[in-house]
């Protein structure tokens, strides 16, 4: 038999606090990342990112002709709120 923690009103007691993770700390984002954050697919990164409205940065090893592409959440939060700001006006 198991026991369920019960409050002072006799129900079931339940936690209120904010799930975290770490996913939702970082930094930086592949293009796979900043699409399940931002609904923002990788064209349109590449795109941003020419026009200097976000930044990223490549990782490629010496010699290698592929690498891997990451962008800053935060450059990325401050291109969509300024869209929002823009807006608003």
């Amino acid at each position: 038999m198991s026991k369920k923690p019960i409050n002072a009103e006799g129900d079931t007691a339940k936690t209120i606090a904010p799930v975290t993770s770490l996913a939702n700390d970082a930094e930086f984002c592949d293009s796979v990342g900043a699409y399940d954050r931002f609904g923002i697919k990788r064209s349109l990164l590449y795109e941003l990112h020419a026009q200097g409205l976000i930044r990223g940065c490549s990782l490629r090893r010496r010699g290698l002709t592929r690498g891997k592409r990451l962008w800053s959440i935060d450059s990325i939060r401050e291109f969509l709120n300024s869209q929002m700001e823009r807006g608003a006006k």
